[in-house]
């Protein structure tokens, strides 16, 4: 079956869309090697601020983490397609995952879930709580949220976090990456 069109391409942009070196980045929010990679990614874009390097961020959801649908919807739903407020809320959001990886909602309920992320997006950017909630678990959230986890399976994506160069998987970068790990990768790349 074919995947259908979606609303807007995958991911959340940073940078030149017509780059020379494109980096595509799929996590998942309650992934703690996501959480670990995410400041090396941000990193990695304000030392190349001046440089044809774009990023794009897909945010998806691993089957084994019960908690990052809602969170994602979350995301999604604070970001509105604004990429700035996507990578602002997420950084908010991965400085607070132990709160809601594993443990702390073993008892809770989906609700509970809910209200959580929705504590969340208050606290960071005072949103009206209940437009938000709404927002969360509306058809065109659901599928900004789909769209990203949709398209790592056309390229065999099954982990977080993982990495692509210019379109190429087989890059020398992993969640323990540095930056230098990064610019050594990346900088050939911008002499050829």
């Amino acid at each position: 079956m074919a995947i259908p069109i979606p609303n807007r391409p995958s991911g959340y942009l940073l940078g030149d869309p017509a780059a020379a070196i494109t980096l595509d980045a799929f996590i998942d929010i309650q992934c703690p090697h996501s959480r670990q990679a995410w400041p090396t990614l941000l990193a990695v874009m304000e030392h190349y601020q001046d440089k044809p390097v774009s990023l794009r961020v897909h945010l998806i959801t691993l089957s084994n983490h019960r908690q990052a649908w809602d969170v994602s919807l979350g995301l999604f739903a604070l970001a509105d397609g604004d990429a700035r407020k996507f990578y602002d809320f997420a950084t908010y959001v991965y400085e607070r995952q132990e709160q809601f990886y594993n443990a702390p909602f073993l008892h809770k309920t989906h609700d509970d879930l809910r209200q959580f992320v929705a504590d969340l997006a208050q606290a960071h950017s005072d949103v009206n709580r209940d437009a938000f909630l709404k927002k969360m678990v509306s058809h065109d959230i659901y599928i900004d949220a789909r769209t990203p986890i949709r398209y790592a399976a056309t390229k065999s994506v099954w982990a977080t976090p993982t990495f692509f160069v210019n379109n190429g998987d087989k890059v020398s970068v992993d969640h323990s990456s540095t930056l230098d790990n990064w610019k050594e990768l990346i900088d050939p790349l911008l002499s050829l």
